[in-house]
């Protein structure tokens, strides 16, 4: 009585394997696009509130801006970039003009994004600064976090928007904003 398998039942069993994983890959690279995208929406939001509570622990004004080169010796917001994606920088503004001078401390540095996610302010505005009692000092923002990632096209692209408003608060919202 022969034991194991023979070629056929092997190759059999690899073309339904086969099958099934070509049926499946579409859907997990949806859910890794998703799963993407809203850890990206996570930190933003972390690092929003991270400036917050810096802001109020301090009494004084802490901003966030968007660096176009984080690797840099000395990282600089940009001027007035709606993309976010390379990167952003907290720091303790003590005097107010939301630019980072060489006096003021730097709190947090955040990389670039992965280049398959897109993070865009929906306003033009150079920074954001919280005051010391931990509002955002005349800004209400929105940003859009979205999957750069081909989808297939039944499904359309994975998105989250981050609000933040005056008051401080911080918001993570599925889809666009």
């Amino acid at each position: 009585m022969p034991r194991g398998f023979t070629w056929v039942e092997l190759l059999v069993t690899l073309a339904i394997l086969g099958i099934l994983t070509a049926l499946g890959a579409p859907g997990l690279r949806a859910l890794l696009d998703q799963r993407t995208v809203a850890t990206q929406a996570s930190a933003l939001a972390d690092a929003l509130r991270l400036a917050r509570a810096e802001a109020v622990k301090r009494h004084q004004r802490v901003t966030i801006c968007n660096t176009p080169a984080p690797d840099a010796l000395t990282p600089a917001c940009a001027s007035a970039s709606t993309n976010w994606s390379t990167g952003w920088l907290i720091f303790a503004d003590t005097n107010g003009n939301k630019v980072k001078d060489a006096h003021e401390t730097l709190l947090h540095l955040q990389q670039a994004l992965p280049p398959t996610v897109g993070l865009m302010l929906a306003h033009s505005k150079p920074a954001i600064t919280f005051g010391g009692q931990g509002l955002a000092v005349a800004n209400n923002a929105s940003f859009l976090v979205q999957s750069l990632a081909s989808s297939p096209p039944p499904s359309p692209p994975s998105q989250r928007c981050v609000r933040l408003a005056v008051s401080g608060r911080v918001r993570v919202l599925h889809g666009v904003c």
